[in-house]
Parts: C-alpha cells; sequence; structure tokens
C-alpha cells in the first residue's frame, strides 16, 4: 500500500519497449537502479510501468542499447492536477476536505474501556459526562493524569489506570482488585435467630447462642430458633441477670415453594412471506438519516440494522456512523396451543423458576409440573420441595434489669 501511495503521488508510466537489444537496455536500467515493474513480452515488444523520476534519467540509456520507448498512458497526482488544473472547483473541494479532516482530528470522536468488569462501560461514561469528558470533546481539554487520578479516587476497585488520547480516540485501560478492598467491620448487634418460614429442621449447628428447636421440628414464620439472651443463674438458681450476644448458627430446614403461572390461551404466530427490502442508515453526530422505501400501506415488517462508525485509520474516528438496513414482510395470526407446547412452556417456567432458587442456595429435593387447563383458563401449576437455609436475624429489645444493692447494717 505504502509503495503504491509513493507511485500514486510521484507518477508513473505506462510504457512500450522496441528495437534491437532491449535485453541489454534491461541490464542498463538494473545497473543505474532504475525501477521497472510489470515487465510482459507481447512478442514483438516490451511493456512495463517505470517512475516519470526514471524515464527522465533514461534518455542516454535508450541512445547506448538502441531501442525506442513510447508512452502508452499516464497516472498519478502529477498528471491528474495538469488535467484538472482548470477546474478550480476541484481543488477547493479536495483543499476543503483536507481542512475538514484536520479540524475533525483535533476532537474525540470515540472512547474505548479495556479491562472492565466490575464497572460497566454505561457506568463509567456517565462517570466521564460529570466530569465533562464526552464525545465530540477538544483533545487539548483532556488531562489524562488527572482523568487516571480521579478513576483511582472514585472507584476504589481500580488498582491501576492508564488513559492516552490516540487520533481521535480516548483510550482507557483499567485492572480492578480481585480482592477485597477493605474488611468489612464485625457486626456485634445482639440478635437472635427466627425462622424465615414454615419448615422442618433438617440440620442445625449453633456456635453462639441458646437452641429453642432441634432437628426433625416443625417450625413456623417467625419462630425463634436461637436465642441471644443468656440468662445469669445465682446460687439460688434464680434468673438474677441476662447477657445479651449476637446468635450465630447454621440452620437448614426442609420447606415448600408452590407457584401458579397463567399461560395464554392463544399464540401468536408471524410468518414471512418472502418479500424483503433493503436500505442505507447514516448518522453524523446526533443527526440521523433513512434511505429506504417506504412500506406499503397495511403490511407488517421486521427491521434489522447493522451500525459501524466510519475510521480512516485504526485510531482516526470520524462521528459519522452508518449502516445497511434489511425489512422483512410477515404476516401475524392468531392460534390456540398445542397439548405439547403449552407442556413446552410450563417447563420453560419451571426452569427459570429452578434456576432462581438454585442462584439462592437452595437444594431441590422435589420438583412437579402440573397444567390445569379449562376453556377460560390455563395454568401451570409449579410445586418444589427445596432444603435451604432457615434462619434470618432479629436485634434483640434489651431490656435492663437493675442488680439489688447490698445494704450493710
Amino acid at each position: 500500500m505504502i509503495i503504491w501511495l509513493t507511485r500514486y503521488i510521484y507518477g508513473y508510466l505506462f510504457v512500450e519497449l522496441t528495437g534491437f537489444s532491449p535485453e541489454r537496455f534491461f541490464n542498463i536500467c538494473s545497473v543505474h537502479e532504475i525501477e521497472l515493474w510489470q515487465i510482459v513480452n507481447t512478442g514483438s515488444s516490451y511493456r512495463f510501468f517505470m517512475p516519470v523520476k526514471g524515464f527522465r534519467r533514461i534518455k542516454p540509456l535508450v541512445r547506448k542499447s538502441k531501442v525506442r520507448l513510447r508512452i502508452l498512458k499516464k497516472f498519478g497526482l502529477p498528471f491528474f492536477l495538469y488535467t484538472h488544473r482548470k477546474r478550480k472547483a476541484y481543488g477547493a473541494g479536495f483543499a476543503g476536505f483536507l481542512i475538514l479532516i484536520y479540524c475533525l482530528s483535533l476532537f474525540i470522536w470515540d472512547i474505548n474501556f479495556e479491562g472492565n468488569r466490575m464497572y460497566t462501560y454505561d457506568t463509567l461514561l456517565k462517570y466521564f459526562e460529570s466530569e465533562e469528558i464526552h464525545y465530540g470533546m477538544r483533545k487539548s481539554k483532556i488531562d489524562c493524569d488527572a482523568l487516571e487520578e480521579a478513576l483511582r479516587t472514585n472507584f476504589p476497585e481500580i488498582t491501576w489506570v492508564s488513559a492516552r488520547v490516540s487520533g481521535t480516540r480516548l483510550l482507557v485501560k483499567i485492572k480492578e482488585n480481585e480482592v477485597l478492598s477493605e474488611i468489612p467491620p464485625i457486626d456485634e448487634t445482639p440478635s437472635n435467630i427466627v425462622a424465615e418460614k414454615d419448615g422442618v429442621i433438617t440440620s442445625m449447628i449453633v456456635r453462639s447462642g441458646v437452641p429453642k428447636v432441634a432437628i426433625g421440628d416443625q417450625v413456623e414464620k417467625g419462630q425463634l430458633l436461637v436465642s441471644g439472651a443468656l440468662p445469669v443463674i445465682g446460687d439460688s438458681e434464680e434468673i438474677i441477670n441476662i447477657h445479651y450476644i449476637r446468635s450465630d448458627a447454621d440452620i437448614t430446614a426442609r420447606t415448600e415453594y408452590h407457584f401458579t403461572k397463567q399461560i395464554p390461551l392463544l399464540q401468536k404466530i408471524d410468518v414471512e412471506t418472502g418479500r424483503t427490502r433493503r436500505g442505507w442508515y447514516g448518522k453524523l453526530s446526533s443527526y440521523s438519516f433513512l434511505f429506504i422505501r417506504p412500506r406499503p400501506e397495511g403490511t407488517l415488517w421486521k427491521l434489522t440494522m447493522e451500525e459501524e462508525q466510519l475510521h480512516l485509520f485504526r485510531n482516526f474516528y470520524l462521528p459519522v456512523y452508518f449502516g445497511r438496513i434489511t425489512g422483512k414482510e410477515y404476516v401475524s395470526y392468531e392460534r390456540p396451543y398445542r397439548p405439547e407446547e403449552k407442556k413446552q412452556l410450563a417447563d420453560e417456567m419451571n426452569e427459570r423458576l429452578k434456576k432462581k432458587l438454585l442462584e439462592k442456595g437452595v437444594q431441590i429435593l422435589e420438583n412437579h409440573v402440573r397444567i390445569l387447563d379449562n376453556e377460560s383458563l390455563c395454568q401451570a401449576a409449579l410445586d418444589f420441595v427445596v432444603e435451604e437455609p432457615a434462619g434470618r436475624r432479629e436485634e434483640i429489645e434489651i431490656q435492663r434489669t437493675e442488680e439489688p444493692k447490698e445494704t450493710s447494717q
């Protein structure tokens, strides 16, 4: 590409060679380092390309080798400018284009983040906008050192940042901390552990507190499982004080979940007719344009678009977007769900609920799916028997008791 561009800027010629000793001519050109390329033997002559500078040096070589050269065609910028020297509008347009490209190169038209996983692209971009860093701003107003320091200060999980301007892009590389930046403080608030829902206790390990139930007990929602109130018993086996602590225990219970989800009676079907429309999409900064034939009245179409930002080089992006639009016509109608389709919908609902339960750390023991269907209503009954953590903390209302005062006689 660079070689072709250099040849185009300085100009080159397509030449025909005839004469007594063409081989001698080629050897002399090689000795004098005159570039020739794409040499083709036509039988009675040779044709090849050569630069304009080489053609100017070749006159004594032609006489010495007793050959003749004839220019067949001229290529390159010098000949283009000479041919259109009287067309001032071309020159003005080309100069205007170069000025426009230069002006656009002074601004930022693309912001790219690399290495961010905890903080999303939208989160970082909104922060940039709050710091008045946005698309279309002058590159000279961006202080990369200050930006790096601000990111490390406002986002604690970011440990390393590198920001630089390349072309019309702001490139930000981020490295996030993979461990906790600080240890959370220990909560010592006195509390009980109560049942979060109805169930049967299946396992119980108490590390602190007084257990109030045992394995195999049926418990109800809100029932006290582990007490954080430790009684202090005197010599007469009477409670003389209560010491409050934070209860700590691992308790699991066998519980049940029952869900009812409604299934629509009718299913909407979209069928493509095979007719398509194609067009183009253009966007300049905040202004967009659509170039596509209007849809016929009374028809339904699905449109898809592929958008791409225009760039001249790898990092020289412009505020110009373009894309191709494809429209497909379809007709829509409704029909009742078939029994196998209802079962499939119920299974999909069941899988979504199962996934949510598993994300909560629930162990599923039994799972049943039933379809309740009649003429006016169709429902999916989803039943789960699970084993899950059963306790939740509840802060204790501390009741102060006064110790008896000693009297002396």
